[in-house]
C-alpha cells in the first residue's frame, strides 16, 4: 500500500515537472502612470501563436504601477481610443507600432508612460 502510493506520488510530480517544462514562462514588467492624474488605459496585446488579441482596461492612479505579465514576443499596445474602436469592431491594429514587443530584457523593467 505505502509503495503503491509513493509510486503514484513520485509519478505525479514528475508529470507535473514535465508538464511546466514545456510551457513558455511569461515576462514579467510594469507600467508607470507618471501623471499626477489617473488615466484610463486599455492593453491590447497579441501573443505569438495565438488568434485573437488579449484586452485589458484598467484605471491607473496618478504615480501608480501596474505588473503585467506575457509571453515573450508579444506585442503590447497602450490603445488609443481610435485602435479601441477598430479592435471592438473585429479588426486588429498588430500592424501598428506597439508601446512594447515583450522580451526577456523586458523582464522586472518599468515603462513610464
Amino acid at each position: 500500500m505505502k509503495r503503491s502510493l509513493l509510486f503514484l506520488i513520485v509519478s505525479f510530480s514528475v508529470g507535473i515537472v514535465s508538464a511546466q517544462e514545456g510551457q513558455t514562462s511569461n515576462v514579467k514588467f510594469s507600467i508607470k502612470n507618471s501623471s499626477i492624474l489617473p488615466k484610463k488605459v486599455t492593453i491590447i496585446s497579441y501573443a505569438p501563436g495565438e488568434s485573437q488579441n488579449g484586452t485589458e482596461q484598467i484605471t491607473m492612479w496618478p504615480k501608480s504601477v501596474k505588473a503585467l505579465y506575457f509571453k515573450a514576443g508579444t506585442r503590447v499596445y497602450l490603445a488609443s481610443s481610435k485602435q479601441v474602436g477598430l479592435v471592438m469592431s473585429g479588426k486588429r491594429i498588430d500592424q501598428d507600432k506597439p508601446f512594447l514587443v515583450v522580451s526577456k530584457e523586458s523582464e522586472s523593467k518599468t515603462f513610464v508612460y
